[in-house]
């Protein structure tokens, strides 16, 4: 289960009150290199996290060398690497005074440089988190109470972090049917206490819950 929230654009933006509200994804952890790595051998225990690792700076080395020679990068399932390129206004225009006045105007767009990368992605890449995955409105009832009991809530949190490696704030607040403000005045009770089994990592919106070791 995934989750959103309602946004709504700024003024002069959308068609209409309703054409101004959309829908933003909500993200509570941005997973590290590291923790990157580990999901790609998980899910692919033949290659070592060494080989992995290897790929991925490897790559990286090839997006920097071959993009700026006028090449794409197209990596199936996943989507298009290219580079975004922008002008540099403050820099100047070598040659004669005369040169330089004729193409004032010029001047400015002759000098480029990198934006950043562009990604567009595979449509099967889309179509595929579409088939496997749902997504529901981020609760925000103030008054909503748990129907378990404390313990119980932790021995739930507890039990998804076994299956699936850690609990963010949101799937804590969703799993045990509370809002997502009693969730984190909850599990910061629950970190601080010895005996919960539960610790943090990360931190701000990119912090999540494992067991403590």
């Amino acid at each position: 289960m995934a989750n959103y929230v309602i946004k709504e654009m700024p003024e002069g933006m959308g068609n209409g009150k309703e054409g101004r509200l959309f829908p933003k994804m909500q993200v509570y952890s941005e997973f590290e290199y590291d923790k990157v790595v580990e999901l790609i051998h998980v899910n692919s225990p033949a290659f070592s996290q060494a080989t992995i690792r290897g790929v991925l700076d490897t790559f990286g080395v090839v997006l920097k060398n071959y993009l700026p020679l006028g090449h794409t990068m197209k990596i199936d399932n996943v989507g298009v690497f290219s580079l975004s390129l922008q002008f540099t206004d403050d820099k100047t225009v070598t040659g004669s005074q005369q040169d330089a006045q004729e193409n004032a105007p010029k001047a400015k767009y002759r000098h480029v440089e990198v934006k950043g990368v562009n990604f567009k992605v595979d449509r099967k890449l889309v179509d595929g988190i579409n088939k496997e995955n749902t997504f529901e409105r981020q609760p925000s009832d103030p008054t909503r109470r748990s129907p378990y009991s404390l313990g119980e809530r932790l021995q739930r949190a507890l039990s998804h972090i076994d299956e699936h490696g850690f609990i963010t704030l949101q799937e804590y607040a969703n799993l045990n049917s509370i809002n997502y403000s009693t969730a984190s005045r909850e599990l910061a009770k629950l970190v601080a206490d010895p005996t919960s089994g539960i610790a943090y990592k990360g931190a701000g919106s990119h912090k999540f819950w494992v067991r403590r070791k």
